[in-house]
C-alpha cells in the first residue's frame, strides 16, 4: 500500500554499470572526432579546388565550414577529458 503511494525506491546504479557506460560514450565521442576531422579535411580539398577556379567566396565558405568543425572537435575533447577525469 506504502508503495504505490510513495514509489519504490530507486535501485543505486552499480560502478560497472557507470564504468561501462562512461566508456561507450568515450567510443562515440571519438568517433564523431574523427568522423569532424575527415569533413574539415574535405572542406580543405574543397577550398582548394574553388581557389583553382578562382571562386573565392565558395573557398572562403568551406574554410569557415573547416573552422567551425575544428570548434566541435575541440569540444568534444574537452567532454573526452572530463569523463577521463570522473
Amino acid at each position: 500500500m506504502i508503495s504505490r503511494i510513495f514509489g519504490k525506491p530507486k535501485q543505486e546504479p552499480s560502478a560497472l554499470a557507470t564504468l561501462d557506460k562512461l566508456n561507450e560514450t568515450l567510443e562515440m565521442l571519438e568517433k564523431k572526432e574523427n568522423l569532424l576531422m575527415k569533413k574539415a579535411a574535405e572542406e580543405v580539398n574543397r577550398a582548394k579546388e574553388y581557389t583553382r577556379m578562382k571562386n573565392k567566396k565558395a573557398a572562403i565558405q568551406c574554410l569557415k565550414k573547416k573552422r567551425l568543425y575544428e570548434q566541435q572537435v575541440e569540444q568534444l575533447g574537452n567532454f573526452q577529458l572530463r569523463i577521463h577525469d570522473q
